[in-house]
């Protein structure tokens, strides 16, 4: 007995029996969501409105592989630079110009970390604390190294809070970008007018200038804002809780030798 002949929902051509003979589409009989009985070759399901139809491939083109290959790029970019922090790198001594001024949210250079776990915020912080230590030990060569990556880094983040504020504008010290460093002080000043991190920065920037006067005048502010600040318990504060102990006896130094 001659198997009925319906038209393929697939090519439209005539088909019988399970399969279409020229595509191969499979001739439905029963919705294979509901499992109600369907007319062969319907498009649809007259129940419950599913798709009869095959799926259909996902087609590749430039609109839908862009995407991917920029985040592919960017992975392995950012992979590049968080693999050479476990490198050696040499350079000629130097003073250094910043003394502990790294983050404590990941561990310090040298100490295992697991990659994979790290956030876009962590392996900012990662780069940042390079920079840093190389900066104390000295080292030129390896700050200059690392600092573009650790901007990039930083950059990547969109909107900055106080604390990555405050190490954007060091790492615009290390490579003497003033200007760049400045913009993040005046950032500070918006979110707090007597912010000491930004009071440090300007008495690194008077001293690079050999302003006296401003690094006086950097001193003196700090001084004057210091117990008010504090008792806001700022996050950033306590991050660096022991450079700014540190700026503070060296501010009561300076303003008593003035008296």
């Amino acid at each position: 007995m001659n198997a009925k002949t319906v038209k393929c929902p697939g090519c439209g051509k005539p088909a019988a029996g399970n399969f279409c003979g020229h595509c191969g589409t499979p001739i439905v009989t029963s919705c294979p969501e509901c499992e109600a009985e369907v007319k062969p070759g319907s498009r649809a399901c007259q129940e419950c409105g599913a798709s009869l139809l095959p799926a259909m491939p996902k087609q590749w083109n430039a609109q839908t592989i862009a995407p991917w290959a920029a985040i592919l790029i960017a992975m392995l970019a950012l992979g590049v630079a968080l693999s050479a922090l476990f490198g050696q790198s040499g350079g000629a001594p130097a003073p250094a110009p910043f003394a502990q001024s790294m983050s404590p949210a990941v561990p310090a250079p040298g100490q295992m970390v697991d990659l994979a776990s790290m956030s876009p915020r962590e392996a900012a912080d990662r780069l940042y604390n390079r920079v840093m230590a190389a900066s104390e030990k000295g080292d030129v060569a390896e700050a200059l190294r690392f600092a573009p990556m650790a901007l990039q880094a930083y950059d990547g983040l969109g909107s900055l809070d106080n604390d990555a504020r405050y190490h954007v504008a060091l790492l615009h010290l290390t490579t003497e970008d003033i200007k760049g460093a400045q913009v993040q002080i005046e950032m500070l000043r918006q979110s707090a007018p007597n912010h000491l991190l930004g009071f440090m920065l300007e008495h690194q920037i008077a001293e690079r200038a050999g302003k006296k006067d401003g690094a006086a005048r950097a001193y003196k502010a700090f001084l004057a804002a210091y117990d008010a600040e504090m008792a806001k318990g700022r996050e950033e504060y306590q991050d660096h809780l022991k450079s700014i102990e540190r700026f503070r006896a060296a501010a009561q130094a300076g303003m008593a030798g003035k008296r």
